[in-house]
């Protein structure tokens, strides 16, 4: 009997063990698969990766933060730049204008046509 049940348990491991090979050789596959069919979609549309422009994202913001602070908007091209100044302490100075607010109506855009109020 210990002969028996000495051999069923090494048949089940061996069954175990070629599952989890054959699962994670699945898994491995899969992935290779997935990488390479976005390499070539990023090759044939001219356009990068998500994760590639994601890390790229990140890595910029944490240079930014590095070298003086973070800053909203387009600070680099002149633009806006919320937030302090390179040493930390300066807040930086932001004209505000003030305008008269108005609605802007469009009647050739309306699809119901022009002098006809539908609320």
């Amino acid at each position: 009997m210990n002969l028996v049940s000495a051999i069923l348990r090494t048949a089940l491991k061996l069954v175990l063990i070629a599952a989890a090979a054959v699962f994670a050789l699945s898994l491995i596959f899969v992935g290779l698969v997935s990488l390479v069919w976005v390499l070539l979609k990023a090759l044939l549309t001219g356009r990068k990766p998500a994760f590639v422009t994601t890390f790229q994202r990140f890595n910029q913001a944490r240079q930014q933060f590095k070298h003086g602070g973070f800053r909203a908007g387009p600070s680099a091209a002149g633009g806006f730049s919320g937030g302090f100044g390179p040493r930390g302490n300066e807040a930086e100075v932001v004209d505000v204008v003030d305008v008269q607010a108005h609605e802007v109506r469009s009647d050739q855009a309306l699809p119901y046509g022009p002098k006809t109020d539908r609320h």
